[in-house]
């Protein structure tokens, strides 16, 4: 196996200006560079992140706590995170709460064990920031709602759900339900967005907000049988989230209703089996890329030193029109 040795003999230069740019504490000619690289993939060297953690107190690793891996936006998420923190030499360890508190704050224990460097918090339907102000590592939340305490970064859920409605008002549907969970705060805010969009066209008499229980795709799906069942009138459904559209979808289809031509769907955060359906889902598009990036750029700031001029980053969503609205 190859040692920093072999490739500072290779490169022609010393072994602590490998040392150096390994670790990004030194810049060199752009020449001398590129004869490390070029030693290194000849090589094929494998830095010991062990031990020179042990000399720097640095693990080159960022800890992730995921409230739900089950849900495929996160994992979207999950993905742009790791291109970016490989690009930048770092690698992640991921834990999942399950939306759980208690659960989260095991997932904290875990990876305090494994001295990360960093720490990105993704989305939660519990708040509670009481275990994080404990630690003194740099954070990062993505798709959560916290305090100026925590730099945070985050769709503008409130506009997300008033382009939506908007768009479903654009073509020309106007009895239109709302899918959501009020004990998340994503949705809640999708909801309020809602219900703005729907008073400033005056329609507010339409306005219908039903709470599922659940973040599951049966749970819309029955509560949309059920409201067909009970002969209720909507012309729309629009989802807090995709997977709630996914199962009004299928309530629907199952139902014989064609869609869109009788009622339209519109989803939320546009992930992979939204392309799927039949027809195909219409969806709100959070910028997943986008989020992951930047919460990593964020965090290896603060890693850096460096001063963070906004707490609170806000990127927009935008509709995808696709078969369903």
């Amino acid at each position: 196996m190859a040692t920093l040795k072999d490739v500072a003999e290779m490169a022609g230069v010393s072994v602590s200006t490998v040392s150096y740019v390994l670790s990004g504490k030194k810049t060199v000619r752009p020449e001398t560079l590129q004869r490390i690289e070029d030693a290194i993939e000849k090589l094929d060297y494998c830095p010991n992140l062990l031990a020179s953690s042990l000399k720097t107190n640095q693990s080159k690793t960022i800890g992730v706590v995921v409230s739900d891996l089950q849900n495929l936006f996160f994992v979207d998420l999950l993905a742009s995170i790791e291109d970016e923190l490989g690009q930048q030499g770092y690698c992640m360890t991921v834990c999942n709460s399950d939306n759980s508190s208690s659960r989260e704050k095991k997932c904290l224990r875990r990876l305090m064990s494994r001295n990360i460097d960093g720490l990105i918090l993704i989305g939660t339907g519990v708040n509670d920031f009481t275990n994080f102000r404990k630690i003194k590592l740099p954070l990062v939340c993505i798709d959560r709602v916290s305090d100026q305490e925590f730099f945070t970064v985050r769709t503008d859920n409130f506009q997300g759900g008033m382009m939506g409605t908007k768009h479903l008002l654009s073509k020309g549907y106007k009895k239109i339900l709302f899918l959501g969970n009020q004990e998340y705060e994503f949705s809640i805010e999708r909801c309020r967005g809602y219900e703005t969009a729907m008073k400033e066209a005056g329609l507010e008499e339409y306005i219908s907000c039903r709470n599922i229980d659940t973040l599951k795709v049966e749970g819309a799906y029955q509560e949309v049988e059920k409201m067909l069942q009970e002969k209720l009138e909507f012309d729309a459904v629009f989802g807090s989230f995709d997977y709630f559209a996914i199962g009004a979808l299928n309530a629907l289809i199952r139902h014989g209703i064609r869609v869109p031509e009788q009622v339209g769907v519109l989803g939320f955060d546009d992930i992979a089996p939204a392309r799927f359906t039949v027809p195909v889902l219409s969806s709100v598009a959070q910028p997943k890329k986008e989020l992951g990036t930047t919460a990593v750029q964020c965090l290896l700031k603060m890693l850096h030193k460096e001063t963070l001029e906004e707490r609170q980053l806000l990127l927009m969503p935008e509709v995808v029109e696709r078969e369903s609205c």
